[in-house]
Parts: structure tokens; C-alpha cells; sequence
């Protein structure tokens, strides 16, 4: 099998089928997604595609995969190769032969369906790989009973590709050609339609939402005209760019230069639908509550935000799975876990015993190298089970580190030491009125679309 056949397949491994929906509205055919009635159409969602996914480490393989096969086309028609129908059935049979015996599907037929690739189109790709292997043969004077791999196949097609000169161009695409290999082209729309092929679902889904969003979110603000919108819009772009120039992490680097090496630039985040929502939920905002009614809202939901912003106690576990009852899965139960955690809890002075006894003992593989570590937490975190929230906020507010548990899990299924660490007391105003503005910004969108209020074309594949 050859290489180009065998990046089709990882490929498709990478694309989760798309997921059963019952009684979802059906699109019409010119229609990508549509969501409380905004519908995204094909042309916006081959843009949105092209933009945020077309030089992006995905995208730059999908073309250099697609160039490399239309170069495979053009040598076997200049050896004047043929492959026979017969041989592309015998790798089709070969590969569903794998499938079955993996447990992924039935037959071939219906992994490519599951991964919504078309018959036909892989078949191509088979031929295209049988050719790959015959000529790299023929040129590297291997011997028919000895095996080409495909290291060797893809140099000997690097070879080629070198020779004849290859150059991938940026977008907008003015010529609408987005690579080239001699006199060789690959148009756009070649490349986008392979390219949404390579796109895993998740990826799709998220993007239709968001263009829908976008639009549904505009539909809140009437009286908001293009000009107020591009203004909102710059504000964001600026936003981020502050932001982004004065992270260490980035070391220096200009805005520009991140969104470069993101495949990215200022004209394509102009016209992507997160900046929209981005911009419109800050102006929504603004517009409908300002200074005081942030300080309204806070007033009357102060339990709501202080439970999950304000005050909150370090917290470091020691986990040990257990179960109601003993089996092979589960070889203790809650009591032996308890009775372990017991044991070690009367070695525990201080926070440096704790840390050491996490590290060793704890069965929390996401705490355990951090010697427990869960950080700061407050009494209304869901990331928290609520067990350990309850023990850890029950006792006095200013209550010294100290050691408690165990304490009995239901999700995941054990018990625990907890050490409740540093407090640290809620933040004042200005912090907190972020964090009030930060949630009428999410409510406001919500209210726009909820991503289960979508419909995209994998639903009626």
C-alpha cells in the first residue's frame, strides 16, 4: 500500500463520524447549517473554511497531499501506466480485510461512510498509491519479490516533486490556484473540497455555530451600524493584540508574527465570526447594563458570583479508588480506601508530608506529579466534586492548613485526603466586575444560540 493511500486512511481515523440526531430540521440542499432560523450557505461556510482552516497545519497537508496525488495522475500518464480495476479491488479487499479484523466496521463500505468519504474517491486514492509503489519500483530498480517501503516511495516522489519545483501559494488566491508543481496546478476549489474531507467534526460543528452566532448576536443590535460594527471589531483586534504582546510566554513576539505562525492574518481575523462574537457580546454589554447596572447585577446575584469568584482555600488531594463492592475492576472497597487513607493521614503534619505522601500514593494521574496540587478553588467550582467542596467549606472561614478526610467519592469512585491550604479572600471590585461582566457576555450569547440549536450537512449524511 502506499504512502498516499496510507495518509488517506490515518486521515480518516482522525474524523469521528458524525453523531446521530433524531428529529432534526432538514436542510436544504444549498444550505451548510442553519440554527433559530439563520441559515449559513455553502459560499460562506467554503470561505470560513478556506479562512480558518487553509493554511493551518491540516490545511498545508491536505494540498501538499493533494498536489502530490495529481502528480502521481500526470507520471502514470507520461509512463503511460495503467492500473486495472482488478488491482485497485485487490487493495480495497486487503484494506477491508484490516477494518474487519479491527472491529471498526463491518466492511469498507461503511467505514468510509461512517467517515463520510465517498467510494469513489478512495478508490482513487487507491490506484494513485498502487501507481506510487509501481513507479517507485521502476526507478529504484527493486526487484518484484522484494518490498518497496514507503520511506522509500516518499523519497523518490520528494525527488520528483523538487525537480519539477513546487510552490504553494498564499490566499486570497488571486489567481484562484493554490499550488503548483511544474505546470501542474491545484485549484481552490480542488483543495477546499479535499480539505473539508480532512476536517474532523468537531471542527465543522464548532465553525458553523460560530458563524451562526455571530450572526444572531448582530441581529441584537439593530441600530448597530457597519461602521459601529468595524469599529467594535478593531477594539477586539486591539484587545487581543495587547494581551498577546505583553505575555512572557510569547517572548516579544509582535501580533503579527503569532498570527503567522498560525496560519493567520489581521485581514482573516477581521472576518472571523469569534472576533464578531467577541466584539458583539463587550457592546451588548456596554449597551444594555453600563457601570451601574454591573454593580446591580452583582447586588442581587452576589451569593451566585462570590460561591464561584470570590473567596477561595488552596487545595492539594490524595486520591484512592474504591467501590461499594470488591471486583476485578475494583480490587478495593470505599472501606479499604479509607482505611489506607487513615493510616497515611497520621503521618501528615504539615503541607511538605502531604506533598510527598500525594506524590507516591495518590491514583489521581492530574494531581499526582504536582504532589496533589488542585490549586484554588471555591465553594461553587463544578470542576470540584461537590463532596470535597462540602468538607473543605463547611468548617470556620479562617481556619488554619490543616488535613481532612477521608472523604468518600462517588465521581470518580473512591476516597480522599484533602489539605486545605492558603485562603485567599475574595478580590475587590475591579477584578469582580470582570467577572460579572465575563458572565452577562456568556448568558447574552446563550440567549443568541445554543450549539444543540444547530443543524450542519454532517446531520444528514
Amino acid at each position: 500500500m502506499g504512502p498516499l493511500v496510507l495518509a488517506a486512511v490515518l486521515a480518516l481515523a482522525s474524523v469521528p463520524p458524525a453523531a446521530a440526531q433524531d428529529a432534526r430540521p432538514v436542510l436544504a440542499p444549498e444550505v451548510a447549517a442553519s440554527g433559530q432560523g439563520v441559515e449559513l450557505s455553502w459560499r460562506e461556510f467554503d470561505a470560513l473554511v478556506l479562512d480558518r482552516h487553509g493554511q493551518t497545519d491540516v490545511g498545508r497537508q491536505a494540498l501538499n497531499h493533494l498536489l502530490r496525488a495529481k502528480l502521481l495522475d500526470r507520471l502514470a500518464a507520461e509512463s503511460k501506466l495503467s492500473v486495472s480495476p482488478a488491482a485497485v479491488q485487490k487493495k480495497w479487499d486487503e484494506l477491508e480485510r484490516e477494518i474487519v479484523r479491527s472491529g471498526q466496521a463491518p466492511n469498507l463500505k461503511e467505514y468510509l461512510r461512517q467517515n463520510r468519504v465517498g467510494e469513489a474517491r478512495f478508490r482513487e486514492f487507491l490506484r494513485l498509491g498502487i501507481v506510487q509503489e509501481t513507479l517507485a519500483r521502476a526507478a529504484l530498480g527493486v526487484a518484484a519479490d522484494r518490498t518497496v517501503n514507503g520511506e522509500q516511495q516518499e523519497m523518490w516522489l520528494d525527488q520528483i516533486v523538487k525537480q519539477r519545483g513546487t510552490q504553494f501559494l498564499p490566499p486570497p488566491y488571486a489567481e484562484g490556484v493554490a499550488a503548483r508543481c511544474g505546470d501542474l496546478e491545484v485549484r481552490v476549489g480542488e483543495f477546499l473540497e479535499h480539505l473539508k474531507q480532512q476536517l474532523a467534526a468537531d471542527d465543522v460543528r464548532e465553525d458553523c455555530f460560530q458563524a451562526l452566532l455571530a450572526r444572531r448576536a448582530r441581529a441584537r443590535l439593530p441600530e448597530l451600524s457597519d461602521e459601529g460594527f468595524a469599529r467594535a471589531v478593531e477594539v477586539e483586534l486591539e484587545r487581543r493584540r495587547a494581551a498577546t504582546e505583553r505575555d512572557p510566554g510569547m517572548q516579544g513576539a509582535k501580533f503579527e508574527q503569532v498570527l503567522a505562525s498560525q496560519g493567520l492574518t489581521l485581514e482573516i481575523l477581521r472576518r472571523d465570526p469569534a472576533i464578531a462574537i467577541a466584539a458583539l457580546s463587550e457592546l451588548w454589554v456596554e449597551r444594555t447594563h453600563g457601570e451601574d447596572g454591573l454593580k446591580r447585577v452583582y447586588a442581587e446575584e452576589r451569593a451566585w458570583f462570590d460561591a464561584r469568584f470570590g473567596e477561595a482555600r488552596e487545595l492539594r488531594v490524595l486520591f484512592l479508588r474504591g467501590a461499594l463492592y470488591k471486583s476485578e475492576l475494583n480490587p478495593r472497597s470505599f472501606e479499604d480506601a479509607e482505611k489506607e487513607l487513615a493510616r497515611l493521614k497520621a503521618q501528615i503534619k504539615v503541607a511538605a508530608d502531604f506533598e510527598r505522601l500525594a506524590k507516591v500514593r495518590s491514583e489521581d494521574g492530574g494531581t499526582r506529579e504536582r504532589g496533589g496540587l488542585v490549586g484554588f478553588v471555591n465553594p461553587g467550582d463544578d470542576a470540584v466534586p461537590s463532596e470535597l467542596r462540602t468538607a473543605v467549606f463547611s468548617g470556620p472561614r479562617n481556619e488554619a492548613e490543616h488535613c481532612i478526610g477521608p472523604v468518600r467519592l462517588a465521581s470518580p469512585s473512591g476516597a480522599a485526603l484533602v489539605w486545605v491550604g492558603a485562603l485567599r479572600p475574595s478580590p475587590g471590585w475591579d477584578e469582580m466586575r470582570l467577572r460579572v461582566h465575563n458572565e452577562l457576555r456568556r448568558r447574552f450569547l446563550e440567549e443568541c444560540l445554543k450549539q444543540t440549536d444547530v443543524v450542519t450537512y454532517l446531520d444528514r449524511e
